[in-house]
């Protein structure tokens, strides 16, 4: 494959936290509760009432009011400690909220609109609701700009494989988290930015989002008890296990691994996994770290987060 004159796609393309000018926004949010500010902060009073009852209502009414009442939330979780707790609980649903109609808003486009750093890192955000996605997709566009520099204009497809393998994981030193494969971190793209480490499903995340911006025919793909990313041009098809150090697979090498796993081989093992499945496979893998640390609440709304993505709950 050789290269045209080189261009980053997607430069930009992300600004703040919320994602707004990404392209999977394909329509917009409903609009929050709007109350006065003074009716807001005689809410949050309330939450102190020592009926139980009445401090979940109000609690309940906080949380339908959204993101207007977070800053006043917050002022009020510093001055008044004693409701700290409480108030911690009403801001993760309204953060949780949000997320929903995020994930509302990017659920209703096209497999193949469906926008995978745009859900990457709304996943993201449930652990980091104060996530500025601007400087990781920076990051992202600089690290592009550094493979471009390091290949001619006719550089051919085995090539381009070697310098981004070269690039990632000796250069920059991206990892499989042998240590602490459970840890949440390895699946939140802005830790796995800075950490360098991660699974096989973010570390290839962050090859899949490099070569988009290359504008290279890469994709991932979702083996049961794997992932990993494909190149495929007309003259060189090779798999890529960014887990272990881009390690080069062939279809042989994928179908030996899946006999010794003990899933035996199908050719739609080795097939594209669009955007939405990785999500949600993804986000499966939360649920179940959540659930192992016995962290209910947040298993339970990562679950809800599969549910609006709208594909049924399968082992991949």
């Amino acid at each position: 494959m050789a290269l045209s004159p080189w261009t980053l796609k997607g430069e930009k393309r992300l600004q703040g936290p919320l994602l707004e000018s990404a392209p999977t926004l394909c329509y917009s949010a409903a609009s929050m509760l709007s109350i006065p500010e003074p009716q807001i902060r005689a809410l949050i009073r309330l939450l102190s009432d020592e009926d139980a009852r009445v401090a979940r209502t109000i609690a309940g009414k906080l949380a339908e009011i959204g993101e207007p009442a977070v800053p006043l939330l917050r002022e009020a979780e510093i001055e008044q400690p004693e409701m700290a707790a409480r108030i911690s609980e009403i801001l993760d649903d309204i953060q949780g909220q949000r997320l929903e109609g995020e994930f509302h808003i990017l659920s209703a486009c096209e497999d193949e609109d469906l926008d995978l750093e745009t859900g990457a890192f709304l996943i993201a955000q449930f652990a980091y609701p104060n996530l500025d996605v601007a400087p990781y997709a920076k990051l992202l566009d600089a690290m592009a700009r550094e493979v471009r520099d390091r290949l001619g204009r006719k550089a051919s497809s085995e090539e381009i494989v070697k310098a981004i393998n070269r690039y990632l994981f000796i250069e920059q030193g991206f990892i499989g988290n042998t240590h602490q494969y459970y840890d949440v971190d390895n699946s939140y793209l802005n830790k796995v930015l800075e950490r360098k480490t991660g699974i096989p499903i973010s570390l290839s995340m962050v090859y899949l989002f490099v070569g988009k911006r290359l504008e290279l025919p890469v994709f991932g793909v979702g083996m049961p008890g794997h992932f990993l990313v494909k190149y495929e041009a007309d003259r060189y098809r090779i798999f890529v296990d960014c887990f272990n150090g881009g390690a080069l697979l062939t279809q042989k090498d994928c179908a030996r691994f899946l006999d010794q796993a003990g899933y035996g081989f199908d050719e739609r093992y080795l097939q594209k996994t669009l955007p939405r499945s990785i999500l949600i496979r993804m986000i499966k893998n939360l649920v179940a770290v959540y659930n192992k640390m016995e962290d209910v609440k947040k298993a339970t709304r990562l679950t809800r987060f599969i549910e609006i993505l709208g594909l049924p709950e399968k082992d991949e």
